[in-house]
């Protein structure tokens, strides 16, 4: 029978009724991590490229209570508001993921009010 984890950080709370992270089977489901503020559970600021490196720290803090970390992320679902941002998107990737980044899909989408990025993932677990 398989088992499944929760994964809930201290201080990211989640904007709706879903687990920040499940760990299954040796691999991490890491829901959507917008770019809010733990400390304020609010927008990170009004810039794009400031949410979504907010939204990477936030992912980064939920892989790594999961037993995961960057480096093993094989597949990312990326939300953006406005697409005319997938230049910073294209940036921010290449600063996170340096090597080997994972499979990547990024929708245009309306998000909750005022967010303007949000990044999910399926990680490796670091075993």
């Amino acid at each position: 029978m398989a088992m499944k984890q929760v994964i809930e950080v201290p201080g990211i709370k989640t904007i709706g009724p879903y687990s920040q992270a499940v760990r299954t089977g040796g691999l991490l489901f890491v829901s959507g991590q917008p770019g809010v503020d733990p400390s304020t559970g609010k927008a990170a600021g009004p810039g794009f490229e400031v949410q979504a490196r907010q939204a990477f720290r936030n992912l980064e803090n939920v892989l790594t209570a999961g037993g995961s970390r960057l480096d093993l992320v094989v597949n990312t679902t990326v939300l953006v508001t406005d697409i005319s941002n997938f230049p910073i998107v294209n940036g921010l990737f290449s600063e996170f993921f340096p090597e080997y980044p994972p499979a990547r899909m990024t929708m245009q989408v309306p998000l909750p009010p005022g967010l303007l990025f949000s990044i999910g993932c399926v990680a490796a677990i670091d075993e």
